[in-house]
């Protein structure tokens, strides 16, 4: 036999090619053994479809026993003997980031089905230990546990995981033999709810084979703990969802849910968190609701109650609990504590045996009393020890009969004493007693007496006289502080007592622990892009810890807002991303909250990085024959940092085995491979990597050729990326061949294909740049392109065809903003993103030239938002700036900055950066009561840093007596008051301002007449104040025309010994009335004077009124004949009217007479006849407009009085009065009897007659002197009528009858009226003249 030596080479290489040709063929058989799998899954499935279909149509809800059978015997087919657990893959070493996920796997194999637990140190894991840290998952047989967030504590330990395989004890305390293959899709996510409120966490998913006979098997879990279907969770499961329904939201509903659904290949589960904020409390400031209210040590007539403290993050402290009660089926809840108590335990007593109770509990503060908690679960009050006193007894080995202790114990009559009596709880409030109930204890019903003594007196005294206690337990409340206190029990019936129990040891009332220490160093790490994993040291004294609770602050802010409402430690999560958080942390116990932590280091909340996805577009970029060029394409997810290596391998293309091409990484998204056989096709395949690690390797690529490139025209452009695609256009760019054959790249020629369509160029010329803005696209149609590049010999090859994109814009897209910032006048580019994923970055480029590291811009990123500020910007900066938001959909804008836009915001900037002081009001004056003069400005901004100095003349003035110089930063005025304005104030005033880097300043000329004007006003004002010291007048004469038409002159005067008077001069105005009235007023402190100059100007109110208060014309029956008046409020012989008849002016006469009285304009018709019959009119004019009033004398059959009533009546009392006259009209007219305008009503006294519509009369008996006055009877039909005034005078007996005169109105005259009246004036001290 000859053997062949080979070199080390050689042998390494053979020994590589045999492991990826090992590889090669396991990757085939797991594959065909799949196939094998899914194969026989798929025929099972059409079985168990077709063995059904029938049974449905009949027994939908029902399964047929062949289909059970055929389950059953899948599911036991299998089953050939038992076999022994074994590992086939077993667990391996890892190393990993600090604070980055690790996975660790294993595969076992036995019969029947391994359980797999995982320990780490020796220790069992538990996910709830440190919620969110570990998840355990059991699919298709692999077993994995995933550590969230890696430390150096969890690296060093993971190492001694261990893993036990037991095949006996069953995973879940149910097994369920399930054919279903279930998979997951929309998974309820991190959930928010408040108190009061429902909330439904929905899994949906896909069920195969979908049967409605079998539903899948879904329980649900909260902190690990299963739920049950109830009024406080709803569970339903079918129509391809799992669904759990909280219709009654309570803070103890928060925590961490899990869905974990029986499967085929085992279980398959999701878990999220929900969290229950504080519903409003019912008053303000008052802390919320406490929580998980249960009761423990049930007995007969007693219960402990215990629950949990509310979160109180800015809240006053809790100082006590109130704790209610309500029988079961009761809607009425009464209070168990009359005062608070402090500590979260309390002992219930007084219940009925045998009665359900449910117990919740009230916080209580300073502002006032919670929100009720969630009720407890139903306890009934029963005697423990009952059960314990039964015993069972076998007869035959068979039956067995169940009797009392009670009757072994023979005839017993009074009990023995109790034993063990202590104390089993000791607060400052309270201690509870509890003792072992007798023995013997008798058959009759038994209670307790207890007895009481202060250490070392020996006096005994019962406590519970009015209480019949029958369990062993009692809380005693009403003890002093500082003494001990021992205790004895009696048992008693109704034989009697027994003796007394041991007593206790001296028991003295004081908590014997109070509220945990503060925990230790709190350390805040990413987890998501809305959450951080929170972690600290615990306290020093937990002292029986319950828990902890989180609160957190935006850096900056003092508000605290509470992060979990349920005392675990956890993920927290609904944070802002972007923004900087500090986090403290709380223990809590049974006696309340410790005090804070101290703040955690600041955080930004920020995805954690997580390894980037596959590249892909893997291209031959040159190839000579030995060696090729190949590029790809960006990860489309960059895993939350920047890529910083790529990874190659290859293979030949007819092999399985891949080689590594570069074991030091690239950073370029090209890379030449040497060594390589011409004519050979090779495959290739990348990955990327980043600060988290390597990610997964791209898809193979097609094969490519080894083969030297000689062609004369140049290679593909390649990386053809697609950005800003809206509805009708879209930006393209690419990368410069690296081939470029004979000669330099010129220009690029770039084409497009709608769907269903031909390539066609866009642009006839090449272009020199690399990028290219496509329009006119049409909006929702699906385009590809290829970019050719070009050079002196022809156009070269054409690049691999873009991805196909959808000319359509993202959903809620915006467009780069670009703007100054107003406070620091800094230029600036900002865009929003519409969608951001947790490891997003903006990437901003300038002629699509990514930047980085450019000294001439300032890139800020928060949350959705990036801003691009530049740095001393010029014509430098002109072009088209761009941004990319990595790890989505293509979310990308531009924006062109150009030369225009570029000066106008420099222009703005400067005026922000060298700021002036905005004024609302310029430098003025105001002359002041005293003669002082006030210069005055206002800003419309100040700080209260502002400065200023005012100057006159080119001098500065400061404050002093008599230039007082101040500021108002809320009103923002600036003043300077010059006491005594005289001739030397004649200047140019001037205020320069000063706020911050603002300035500005304002000047006011007071020269030659401004000056004048305002020197007067200062020295009118000064002797107005003077004027004032003593009594004066605070307003003037002045005139004033009432309602009745009497002219008021006006004053008012004060400063007075008295106080301020309003004083009234009464005027009955005629034209000689006209003139100067002259007012004075004087004491010994001064004297002031009113002048007032009363002219035609007076009666021109007068006039008006009189004109537009005429009356219409009325008849007045007169002894001389009739008379026709007008009634105005105001008449004199100054008034202009005219009379008319029949449209001819009356000028006045003996038979026709015109005259007036101060109430009315009147003309007297004597004897009227024939001739002075027609249409009567009076015309009155004022000062702009006439007035007319007519009356018709036409002959019409109007009312009226044709005779027999007098003018005056004179007549003794006691006489019968009778006013008879004869009335005429046609229509016959209505009579109506007035005296003193007041109309007559018929009475026995004054009765009223009409007969024959002809004959009027008013008969009065028995007058008396109150029947004196003015009669008078209006006689009206429709055509008009007539009214007759009768003057009656009733005179006594003895009396001489008065001489009866006609009346005649007198011709007007207006006399002046003085009449003035002070009635707080002191005549001594202060006098008032008119003139």
């Amino acid at each position: 036999m000859e053997y062949v030596c080979r070199s080390t080479d050689e042998i390494e290489e053979y020994q590589r090619v045999s492991s990826h040709v090992g590889k090669g063929l396991a990757s085939i058989q797991k594959e065909l053994h799949r196939m094998r799998v899914a194969t026989k899954t798929q025929v099972e499935n059409i079985a168990i479809k077709r063995e059904v279909a029938p049974h449905l149509l009949m027994q939908p809800l029902l399964v047929s026993p062949q289909v059970q059978e055929m389950m059953h015997k899948k599911g036991t087919s299998s089953t050939e003997t038992d076999k022994a657990p074994d590992f086939l893959v077993a667990l391996r070493p890892h190393a990993a980031w600090e604070k980055t996920p690790v996975k660790l796997f294993c595969t076992v194999d036995g019969h029947p089905r391994p359980i797999v637990k995982w320990y780490k140190g020796g220790k069992p894991v538990d996910p709830l230990s440190a919620p969110g840290k570990y998840k355990i998952e059991s699919k298709y047989g692999v077993h994995s546990l995933i550590i969230s967030i890696c430390c150096f504590i969890c690296c060093t330990n993971i190492l001694a995981c261990v893993v036990l395989v037991f095949s006996s004890v069953p995973h879940m305390t149910v097994i369920h033999h399930s054919k279903l293959e279930i998979t997951m899709l929309d998974r309820f996510g991190v959930s928010f709810g408040t108190e009061g409120g429902s909330i439904s966490l929905v899994c949906t998913m896909v069920v195969v084979p979908d049967l409605p006979n079998v539903p899948p098997l879904a329980q649900w879990y909260r902190d690990d703990k299963l739920l049950k279907a109830g009024k406080l969770a709803e569970i339903k499961v079918g129509g391809g969802a799992a669904t759990l329904t909280l219709p009654h939201l309570a803070k103890d509903d928060e925590g961490l849910y899990t869905l974990r659904m029986w499967t085929k290949d085992g279980t398959t589960e999701h878990s999220a968190y929900l969290f229950v904020k504080d519903a409003a409390p019912s008053v303000a400031g008052a802390p919320g609701a406490p929580i998980s209210v249960k009761a423990f040590d049930i007995n007969s007539d007693y219960v402990l109650v215990a629950w949990k403290p509310p979160n109180t993050t800015n809240e006053a402290a809790i100082t006590g609990y109130f704790v209610d009660k309500r029988e079961s089926g009761s809607a009425t809840w009464s209070q168990c504590n009359d005062a608070s108590v402090r500590i979260c335990k309390y002992p219930v007593h007084g219940l009925s045996v045998g009665h359900a109770y449910h117990f919740r509990v009230r916080a209580v503060n300073s502002a006032g009393i919670s929100r009720p908690s969630r009720e407890s679960d139903k306890v009934t009050a029963l005697d423990p020890a009952e059960r314990e006193r039964l015993q069972g007894i076998k007869l035959d080995g068979k039956h067995e009969v169940v009797i009392k202790e009670d009757d072994l114990e023979g005839y017993v009559t009074l009990p023995g004493e109790p034993t063990d009596v202590h104390a089993s709880e000791i607060f400052k409030s309270y201690i509870v007693l509890s003792w072992k109930p007798p023995s013997p204890r008798g058959r009759a019903p038994l209670w307790y007496i207890i007895e009481k003594s202060v250490s070392g007196t020996g006096a005994w005294q019962r406590i519970n006289t009015a209480v019949k206690l029958q369990s062993a337990r009692y809380p005693v409340f009403d003890l002093e502080a500082g003494k001990k206190y021992q205790f004895r029990v009696h048992s008693e019936n109704l034989y009697g007592a027994s003796e007394a129990s041991k007593p206790t040891d001296p028991i003295e009332k004081v908590d014997e622990h109070g509220v945990p220490s503060a925990p230790g160093q709190v350390v805040a790490t990413r987890n998501t892009k809305s959450s951080v994993f929170v972690q600290w040291d615990p306290p020093k004294h937990p002292n029986h810890l319950i828990g902890y609770y989180i609160d957190a602050s935006l850096v900056g802010s003092k508000a605290w807002a509470p992060c979990n409402h349920k005392p675990y430690k956890f993920v927290v999560h609904g944070l802002t991303p972007g923004e900087t958080y500090v986090f403290r942390v709380q223990a809590v116990n049974i006696y309340g909250l410790s005090d804070e932590s101290q703040e955690s280091t600041p955080i930004a909340v920020e995805s954690a990085l997580t390894t980037p996805s596959a590249p892909h577009g893997i291209t031959m970029l040159s190839c000579d024959g030995v060696s090729m060029i190949i590029a790809w394409k960006s990860p489309k997810h960059c895993g939350g940092s920047k890529i910083n290596a790529y990874y190659v391998d290859k293979r030949d293309a007819d092999t399985l085995a891949w080689k590594e091409v570069n074991s030091a990484p690239t950073k370029t998204k090209t890379y030449t491979v040497d060594g390589l056989t011409e004519g050979t096709f090779y495959e290739f395949k990348v990955q990327a990597g980043n600060l988290a690690g390597v990610g997964v390797p791209s898809a193979p690529s097609t094969p490519l050729k080894c083969e030297a490139w000689t062609s004369a025209v140049p290679g593909p452009a390649y990386d053809l990326a697609l950005r800003e695609v809206r509805g009708d256009s879209l930006v393209i760019l690419w990368k410069a061949p690296v081939y470029t054959g004979a000669s330099a790249v010129t220009g690029y020629i770039v084409e497009m294909a709608k769907k269903g369509h031909h390539y066609h160029p866009l642009n006839e010329e090449a272009i020199g740049h690399c990028y290219l803005q496509v329009t006119g696209l049409e909006a929702g149609a699906e385009y590809t392109f290829k970019v050719k590049a070009v050079n002196a010999e022809g156009v070269g090859k054409a690049s691999q065809a873009s991805e196909p994109v959808v000319a359509k814009a993202l959903p809620g897209t915006q467009e780069i903003q670009c703007g100054v910032d107003e406070d620091t006048g800094d230029i600036f580019l900002s865009f929003e993103a519409c969608e951001i994923s947790e490891t997003s970055n903006f990437a901003w480029s300038k002629n699509y030239k990514e930047i980085r590291d450019c000294p001439r811009v300032a890139i800020e990123t928060k949350g959705k938002r990036s801003k691009l500020t530049f740095v001393n910007p010029d014509v430098s900066d002109l072009g088209a700036f761009s941004v990319v938001v990595t790890d989505t959909d293509g979310v990308s804008a531009s924006h062109t900055v150009t030369e225009d836009a570029l000066n106008t915001m420099l222009e703005l900037s400067y005026n922000i950066r060298h700021p002036i002081v905005p004024l609302k009001h310029q430098l003025n004056y105001e002359v002041l009561e005293k003669g002082h003069v006030r210069f005055w400005l206002q800003c419309l901004k100040m700080s209260p840093a502002v400065t200023y100095r005012f100057i006159v003349n080119d001098k500065e003035v400061t404050s002093s007596d008599s230039h007082k110089i101040s500021h108002d930063v809320n009103t923002r005025v600036i003043q300077m008051t010059v006491d005594h304005f005289s001739k030397a104030s004649e200047a140019t005033y001037t205020v320069q301002i000063h706020d911050g880097r603002a300035k500005n300043q304002s000047s006011l000329v007071l020269l030659r007449d401004v000056f004048k004007a305002v020197l007067k006003e200062a020295e009118f004002q000064r002797s107005e104040h003077i004027r004032k010291q003593g009594p004066h007048f605070a307003e003037y004469l002045s005139y004033h025309v009432d309602d009745d038409c009497t002219v008021l002159l006006v004053c008012k005067v004060t400063n007075t010994f008295s106080r301020t008077l309003n004083s009234t001069f009464f005027l009955q105005f005629s034209r000689k009335d006209q003139g100067h009235y002259e007012a004075k007023l004087s004491d010994d402190r001064g004297k002031d004077t009113s002048v007032l100059s009363v002219g035609v100007v007076v009666s021109l109110p007068l006039l008006f009124l009189s004109g537009s208060s005429a009356s219409e014309l009325v008849l007045q029956c007169t002894p001389e004949g009739i008379r026709l008046q007008c009634y105005m409020k105001y008449y004199t012989e100054e008034i202009r009217t005219a009379w008319l008849h029949k449209d001819s002016k009356i000028s006045s006469s003996e038979k026709m007479r015109i005259a007036g009285t101060a109430e009315m304009a009147w003309m007297q018709i004597r004897e009227p006849s024939e001739k002075e019959k027609g249409h009567y009119s009076i015309q009155i004019m004022d000062a702009t407009k006439s007035h007319t009033r007519t009356f018709d004398l036409s002959g019409q059959d109007r009312g009226r009085v044709v005779g027999g009533l007098p003018d005056v009546v004179t007549i003794m009392e006691q006489k019968t009065l009778s006013l008879t006259c004869t009335v005429w009209g046609d229509p016959s007219p209505e009579v109506t009897w007035f005296k003193n305008e007041n109309e007559v009503v018929s009475t026995e006294h004054a009765k009223i007659t009409l007969e024959a519509n002809k004959f009027a009369s008013l008969t009065i008996t028995a007058v008396t002197p109150e029947d004196s006055g003015k009669y008078s009877i209006n006689v009206r039909n429709k055509y008009g009528g007539e009214f007759v005034e009768i003057t009656v005078s009733v005179y006594k007996h003895g009396e001489s009858p008065p001489e009866n005169k006609p009346h005649l109105s007198p011709l007007l005259s207006f006399p002046v009226i003085l009449s003035f009246y002070f009635p707080h004036l002191s005549p001594l001290t202060s006098q008032l003249s008119f003139f």
